[in-house]
């Protein structure tokens, strides 16, 4: 079960980091770094706001709805989630007055927001009913959406805020097509014991969902307020581009483990769910690993072969730290969260996420006068190393999370042996592009599939050996 609604959310994020990379193909040669800005600013406030009011309602319907057939809160979470589309106007007076953004990238934030969480409402739906198909549809259309929507009206002379509009358009889209999915029939009327349930359950994720959204953007937010838009464009660029390589093996695995771990806890007890907890991280990371540490030796070729002209030097610089970055936020996000939802103790997600934002504000403050994008880069590793130490600790008091150092080894090992000979033949051929880059990565990905079958990490070669047995046999 857990390889097959991994392999089909690979699908889906596989082709959402696609299109993603093609966008910031497109959009680094189509808009300066200022108005690149103007886009990194809006989603990453639209990223807190979306986290404070809507976070609440989709985390609560993976929660609850993820325990079975017989538990159905769709309509309960509906009502929830208009009830926070209410509150939106009070977000875009907080967000004009108190933080001091502009009016229009306010407004630009507002409604990026509303879209987010309404797709994000959809898709936790069809996560917790395990139908993946659906999922990655979605996700598929939502991408393709997107990107068509923001590079016409960015060519129309929109700038950065037709990026904004375009990626909204993508989601509101994306939501109304895949509604029937989503909304099918028997439903369960609205309930009020549940919506108070969600709410007890809701409102610290949504204190905890705030603090992280705070955290994920600080470094932009800050960047941008004292180094300008460029700044903010410059370094905004690099981060997506790793985002969007890290974030799709991270979230092909992690939207199997939540639903299926609650799933294995409910219906089999905490043995079954712990065993299903060793096999996931260990999934996890075998694919997220050697994505960091591959991309972090092959940034410079990466980022000439991917960024407009004004982006690349720095990003070059900046990737390689920032992959680490993603790498301890995935381990902390994707994996040590789940002892919270399991526990049911949201209440320790919200200090975890404060920990995580007090070591990151800490370092920020020391780092980014003295050392501009690097110290904030810096500054993010820090902080997201920080928070998988802390997570951890917090898990004995809610689901204790088995740790199991044979798969860590055997994934580093793996790792490992597939760096070495990428870095020699990067070092050892000349500059010469995408020829260079491609024979790079090719050599990673061969080494990396052989130590990996002969390890036999996560049971892949015990399950390709099943596969091929009955086969065999026939």
């Amino acid at each position: 079960m857990l390889i097959r609604q991994t392999s089909t959310y690979m699908v889906a994020h596989g082709t959402s980091a696609a299109l993603g990379f093609l966008s910031v193909i497109l959009f680094t040669r189509l808009l300066s770094p200022a108005e690149y800005g103007i886009y990194v600013v809006a989603l990453s406030v639209a990223g807190i706001i979306s986290a404070l009011l809507f976070t609440w309602v989709r985390l609560s319907v993976l929660r609850f709805e993820s325990e079975g057939e017989a538990t159905d809160i769709r309509l309960t979470a509906l009502a929830a989630y208009l009830v926070s589309v209410l509150t939106l106007p009070a977000a875009l007076i907080a967000t004009v007055w108190f933080a001091h953004v502009p009016l229009d990238k306010a407004l630009a934030a507002i409604l990026l927001a509303a879209a987010l969480g309404l797709f994000e409402l959809g898709q936790e739906i069809l996560r917790a009913r395990l139908d993946s198909t659906s999922y990655m549809r979605a996700t598929v259309v939502r991408a393709f959406a997107a990107l068509g929507i923001s590079y016409g009206l960015v060519q129309m002379g929109w700038g950065g805020f037709g990026l904004v509009a375009g990626v909204a358009g993508g989601y509101i889209i994306a939501a109304a097509l895949f509604s029937p999915w989503v909304w099918q029939g028997p439903r369960k009327p609205f309930d009020r014991v549940t919506f108070r349930t969600m709410l007890g359950f809701g409102i610290p994720m949504a204190m905890s969902g705030g603090v992280f959204a705070f955290h994920s953007a600080l470094d932009r937010l800050l960047v941008a307020y004292l180094l300008g838009d460029a700044a903010a464009g410059v370094y905004g660029a690099a981060a997506d581009l790793v985002r969007q390589i890290i974030l799709f093996p991270a979230l092909s695995v992690a939207s199997a483990i939540v639903p299926l771990a609650i799933r294995s806890l409910a219906e089999d007890g905490v043995e079954a769910a712990d065993a299903h907890l060793t096999r996931s991280g260990e999934l996890l990371l075998a694919v997220v690993m050697p994505a960091v540490v591959g991309l972090a030796i092959v940034a410079p070729h990466f980022a000439a072969l991917i960024l407009g002209p004004d982006f690349r030097d720095t990003a070059a610089t900046l990737i390689p730290i920032l992959v680490f970055a993603w790498l301890f936020q995935t381990i902390s996000q994707q994996f040590v969260q789940v002892s919270f939802h399991l526990a049911k103790k949201p209440s320790l997600m919200v200090a975890h996420g404060t920990a995580i934002l007090v070591v990151n504000v800490i370092a920020m403050a020391l780092l980014v006068p003295r050392f501009g994008l690097i110290g904030a880069a810096w500054s993010l590793v820090i902080a997201e190393a920080a928070g998988v130490v802390a997570g951890y600790l917090l898990s004995q008091k809610a689901h204790p999370l088995p740790l199991a150092w044979r798969p860590v080894a055997r994934v580093i090992a793996a790792v490992a042996i597939m760096a070495a000979p990428t870095a020699l033949l990067d070092r050892a051929l000349p500059d010469g592009g995408f020829v260079t880059f491609a024979a790079t990565v090719l050599v990673g990905v061969i080494a990396y599939a052989l130590a990996a079958l002969a390890l036999d990490i996560a049971g892949i070669r015990t399950a390709l050996m099943e596969r091929l047995r009955p086969a065999a046999q026939g």
